[in-house]
């Protein structure tokens, strides 16, 4: 443990002081992680985010780690030829698109993330959120009448709390592709963001984190806001600060914290061991979102 938090020292450029004032609050919590972007496309920042995960497991922390893949859905969906379209960032999605979207993301992307991190020594199980009814959706219902059928999209109604517990406690890193079910057997495919948000309310995380390919939320100054309250993100909103593709990625952070955790972080998964960074230095290095 003393040699790894002075590696960590190096690393991050901090203290012994403030990591193990960071590690006290985060000991045996469970942290949500969002994988995705150039942190899963970019082999050396898959590598370090691999490592990072393999820092907090020995440092005594539970991540679980829900993933997406868009870019790679793509790349399988054009190889074959198979048209796909989108509707305010969400896949519309037909049976012959669901099919290669489960393939990519519950065999492909999956497992590729559970062996890497079985490489580092770290115990990783890779799941589809099928798996033991750890996600049980329903289908997307649209917000306006005139807007298309997006098919087999889902969201999540409720998860197998006391299986993802199991796991943990074994310590066991659970790593969740988003794919849901109802009742009646139909699969739906899940935002990965709305996934992760959603697990991290139910199951009680003291942290979420979304790796993005920005910074974070930025002023109208183009500085970023290090942190927001909950009460305040409609009016940015409304203002534009917050705008774009950052809406639904602000949205779930918020509804993660509305949901019972105590924060959630929007962080730049483009940085060196941005987890690690934000998670046990002071400073942190992304926009928070509390109450």
């Amino acid at each position: 443990m003393v040699n790894l938090i002075s590696k960590v020292i190096k690393e991050i450029s901090t203290s012994k002081k403030e990591i193990n004032s960071n590690l006290k609050k985060y000991l045996n919590e469970i942290i949500v992680i969002k994988y995705g972007g150039s942190a899963m496309l970019d082999v050396k920042l898959s590598k370090n985010f691999f490592q990072n995960i393999q820092v907090l497991v020995s440092l005594g922390i539970k991540p679980i780690i829900v993933h997406g893949g868009g870019p790679q859905i793509n790349e399988m969906l054009n190889k074959l030829n198979i048209k796909h379209n989108f509707f305010k960032g969400m896949r519309i999605t037909n049976k012959k698109t669901f099919d290669i979207v489960e393939m990519v993301l519950s065999g492909i992307i999956n497992k590729n993330i559970s062996f890497c991190l079985s490489k580092k020594g770290v115990n990783a199980l890779g799941l589809s959120g099928v798996d033991s009814k750890i996600i049980t959706a329903k289908k997307y219902r649209k917000k306006n009448l005139l807007d298309p059928d997006l098919g087999l999209v889902g969201q999540p109604e409720r998860i197998n709390k006391k299986f993802l517990l199991e796991l943990i406690s074994n310590n066991i890193v659970p790593v969740i592709a988003p794919i849901g079910s109802n009742s009646k057997g139909t699969k739906f495919n899940i935002n990965a963001d709305l996934t992760a948000g959603f697990i991290a309310s139910e199951i009680g995380a003291r942290r979420l984190l979304m790796l993005t390919d920005v910074e974070g939320v930025k002023n109208q100054d183009n500085q970023l806001i290090s942190e927001l309250k909950v009460k305040d993100i409609q009016k940015l909103i409304n203002q534009k600060i917050i705008h774009g593709g950052m809406i639904p990625k602000v949205k779930t952070c918020v509804e993660a914290v509305k949901g019972g955790i105590r924060a959630s972080v929007i962080l730049d998964g483009r940085v060196n061991h941005a987890i690690l960074k934000e998670l046990l230095s002071d400073k942190g290095i992304g926009t928070l979102f509390r109450k």
